[in-house]
């Protein structure tokens, strides 16, 4: 499941933390056993976590096709397999460089005749530039502003009095030996933010330093992610003991950080007679890595034409990624047995019975890449979709459906046709099921890039635990009877919309209130109401659609707008957006400008409490 955009699913992930339940896999039926064999293969550590582009992921496509064609599914487009580019690597060149400029004081000479001094520093040993760098070359004065930070909520400005225009700026990184301990500064402590705050008052480059630590000297990860967005300046992470070197003898690194922490007041301060020139150089490189899919061909003349797609994802976070909750200092895999083995197991049970009992309409059996870094595979999917997208009459998706307590069941999407919510009561009665329902089409899994696609949604999920994007979520803790219990709960709706004429309309779902996680200082108290795309786009924050009710709505944005300036900031990604938005208050109207087939628009939105 993706982390983003799920203001629900952070409710029942908070409540499922206030509890540890423990669990080992429960398999008591013949149905439950083939079950669990097809999840205990999906989360074994031999799969590492089955991130896109990597052995483990290409192996679980292997399984799921052999499958497939196992209990006689058809392939789609003489295929088994839709592959499409994902990165999986960024290229570190020679290009990539740091070039220091200190004048050095000559005693008994005057000042114009100083020489300065070139330092040359190597990427990789002094300097590591970071994923959401842009690429090019700047040169600039340096500024030290402290952590970076610009927090009026709490009267805090690392900027206030220094002016750091056309500058380059050196900004400690966040850690828990630093001033994030204290929790009014937590939201503020992203990378991604600090970057965006030197940016909007005019830095042309960002050095991040750790703070001092036993790691203080270890660079980030050069993680490829399609998940990390260009941050619109160029930013690097320095060796700490290389970058001390150049503060001025009576302003020292360590101490003028021991004091900041220890006073939580602000010390920026231009540093004297040093100039620096910065080139980063990143390349992505790119594999095609595959959704996969089957066809179970409808019996009926007519209804054969029109589709229905079953689907769950199948990556996850491989060792962990930025997605990841861990926070242990050694790798872990992260072998998502309920996140999303467990869906996808539920879907191959499900494939092997429609293959033996086919429905009067075709259904399409699909298991999606990319679920993690943004939904990259079922977007892709109703993209390319193998058949007319407005063939496709509802979408059923199963993620998270491994950890069943008490006959319990989500159902999401109920809203997004008037036919759902009956026919789905009426099955939960006959399997005396306890459903928990939310009428909402989008949320944060495959369903939402088909219910932006105008089609119908039904989301099934057991539930949120601590183990959620975790190492711990293993195989022994699923609950394969509980699966079973999901699928002959699904096979019933399968049953009623592929076997009459009765298709579900599609409706357009007013977005309820939402509750938030956070409250305090720092976090957003408004509510937008985007829904944002996850492809790259250098011009700013592309959106898919908007949430109906929402103050977006209300002012006349609509889905493939391009977000490119919010209340006159600029807007390059989501983050961007999510740190602008704290910034404003419930009935604040501010402008936003986006991009509309080629031309900049303008438009008034009033915003509401969250």
């Amino acid at each position: 499941m993706n982390k983003y955009f799920k203001p629900r699913f952070y409710f029942l992930l908070i409540f499922a933390l206030t509890f540890n339940y423990v669990y080992s896999q429960r398999a008591t039926s013949p149905e439950a056993l083939k079950v669990a064999e097809y999840v205990r293969f999906l989360a074994s550590d031999e799969l590492e976590g089955r991130y896109p582009g990597t052995q483990g992921n290409y192996r679980a496509a292997e399984y799921i096709e052999n499958l497939f064609k196992q209990f006689g599914l058809k392939p789609l487009e003489n295929s088994y397999k839709q592959e499409f580019p994902f990165p999986v690597k960024y290229i570190v060149s020679e290009k990539n460089s740091v070039v220091w400029e200190k004048l050095i004081e000559r005693p008994g000479l005057p000042r114009e005749m100083w020489k300065a001094v070139p330092k040359q520093w190597k990427v990789g040993v002094e300097f590591q530039p970071l994923a959401m760098s842009e690429n090019g070359t700047v040169t600039g004065e340096v500024v030290f502003a402290g952590y970076g930070i610009t927090a009026k909520d709490i009267g805090y400005d690392d900027y206030e009095g220094i002016d750091v225009k056309d500058k380059i700026v050196i900004v400690l990184s966040d850690s828990a030996e630093g001033q994030p301990k204290d929790e009014r500064f937590v939201p503020y402590s992203k990378l991604s933010y600090k970057a965006m705050n030197a940016r909007e008052h005019g830095a042309k480059a960002i050095i991040f330093v750790k703070v001092q630590s036993d790691s203080a000297n270890v660079f980030y990860p050069l993680r490829m992610s399609s998940m990390t967005s260009k941050a619109g300046i160029i930013a690097i992470q320095a060796n700490r003991t290389e970058i001390a070197k150049f503060f001025p003898k009576e302003a020292n690194l360590y101490p003028t950080e021991l004091e900041m922490q220890k006073t939580k007041k602000p010390k920026s301060f231009l540093i004297p007679d040093t100039k620096v020139t910065i080139t980063v150089d990143l390349e992505k490189e790119y594999a095609n890595v595959p959704n996969v899919w089957g066809l179970v061909p409808g019996t009926d003349p007519t209804l054969s034409n029109e589709y229905i797609v079953v689907g769950a994802h199948f990556d996850h976070l491989g060792w962990g990624t930025e997605n990841s909750l861990y926070r242990g200092k050694i790798p872990q895999i992260h072998n998502g047995a309920d996140d999303n083995a467990s869906g996808v197991s539920a879907i191959l049970f499900l494939a092997e019975y429609i293959a033996k009992n086919p429905l009067k309409r075709s259904v399409i059996f699909v298991s999606f890449n990319g679920e993690e870094e943004g939904l990259l595979g079922s977007a892709y999917f109703t993209k390319h979709s193998p058949v007319p997208i407005e063939k496709i009459v509802f979408m059923m998706n199963f993620d998270m459906v491994g950890r069943m307590k008490e006959r319990k069941l989500n159902v999401f999407g109920t809203g997004s046709s008037t036919t759902f919510d009956k026919v789905v009561d009426s099955v939960a009665t006959i399997d005396t099921l306890m459903l928990t329902k939310g009428t909402e089409g989008y949320g944060p899994s495959d369903h939402a890039s088909f219910y932006a696609a105008k089609i119908p949604v039904l989301f099934l999920f057991t539930g949120a635990h601590s183990d959620y994007h975790m190492p711990t979520d293993d195989a022994e803790k699923i609950d394969c009877d509980g699966i079973v219990t999901v699928v002959n709960f699904a096979k019933k709706i399968l049953e009623r919309y592929g076997n009459t004429f009765e298709k579900p309309d599609y409706i357009v779902v007013p977005t309820e209130k939402k509750e938030t996680q956070h409250n305090g200082p720092g976090y957003a108290k408004v509510w937008f109401g985007i829904v944002p795309n996850f492809e790259d786009n250098p011009k700013g924050l592309k959106i898919t659609g908007v949430s109906p009710g929402s103050p977006a709505e209300k002012a006349g944005l609509k889905g493939d707008d391009i977000i490119i300036k919010f209340g006159g900031k600029t807007v390059k990604n989501l983050q961007d957006l999510t740190y602008i938005l704290r910034e404003f208050k419930p009935n604040d109207i501010v402008d936003v400008v986006v991009l509309r087939d080629g031309k900049e628009l303008v438009f008034k939105v009033k915003l509401v409490s969250r």
